[in-house]
């Protein structure tokens, strides 16, 4: 009597079972609409509002958001979340890159002015630590 074949998702399975840094994923979200802010250093109003594709998902140590304005330009935003040196804020990241520069996370309020503590109708926003400007986005309903 012959062995029965092992199918290719159970080899994959343990291949990925027993790689040496273990199980890994990636998970894009859907894309939404939303409305994408810029913010120059020291300003509470905006110099740039338009409507933009924002497109988030996680993966390898870190979540991302992407907004893509209109003008067809895209701010890379990343929220790491494995860094063994560091601690963790209260969203179990401990760093921020827009665009590979890092930044600072914080929230604008309706009128766009900064607010703390998060509330969930607040604008999600993170300055550039090399240059000050901050950029922000809010989800379309």
């Amino acid at each position: 009597m012959k062995p029965a074949p092992i199918s290719t998702l159970a080899l994959a399975i343990a291949a990925i079972l027993t790689s040496p840094t273990g199980p890994s994923s990636a998970a894009p979200y859907p894309d939404r609409s939303g409305i994408c802010y810029y913010f120059p250093v020291g300003t509470d109003t905006p110099t740039l509002t338009q409507p933009c594709v924002l497109s988030s998902g996680y993966g390898a140590g870190a979540h991302y958001t992407v907004l893509q304005w209109a003008d067809g330009v895209k701010t890379r935003i990343l929220m790491i979340n494995t860094c063994p040196s560091a601690t963790a804020d209260d969203q179990g990241f401990c760093r921020y890159t827009v665009d590979d520069v890092e930044a600072l996370p914080y929230d604008r309020d309706n009128f766009f002015q900064e607010t703390s503590p998060p509330e969930p109708d607040n604008l999600p926003c993170y300055q550039v630590l090399e240059t000050g400007n901050s950029v922000c986005y809010r989800f379309s309903p």
